[in-house]
């Protein structure tokens, strides 16, 4: 197995860290009206590539992905 020299991983101890990303996000998702935000909280992560997948399905400009074949 490899080791995870990822630094970032203790976000959650670092008092402050996590509500500083949080507000960063959030005003970068703000600012960008291409944003979608997707409420992941109690979802697995095929339901969440279920809602990802529907929401381009519905979104998309191209009338023959929104409707398969």
């Amino acid at each position: 197995m490899q080791q995870d020299d990822n630094q970032d991983d203790d976000m959650v101890n670092v008092p402050g860290r996590l509500t500083r990303l949080r507000t960063s996000f959030g005003k970068i998702a703000a600012d960008d009206p291409t944003g979608v935000i997707i409420d992941t909280d109690d979802h697995t992560p095929a339901q969440l590539a279920d809602i990802i997948t529907a929401y381009l399905t519905e979104a998309s400009p191209c009338p023959s992905f929104r409707t398969p074949p």
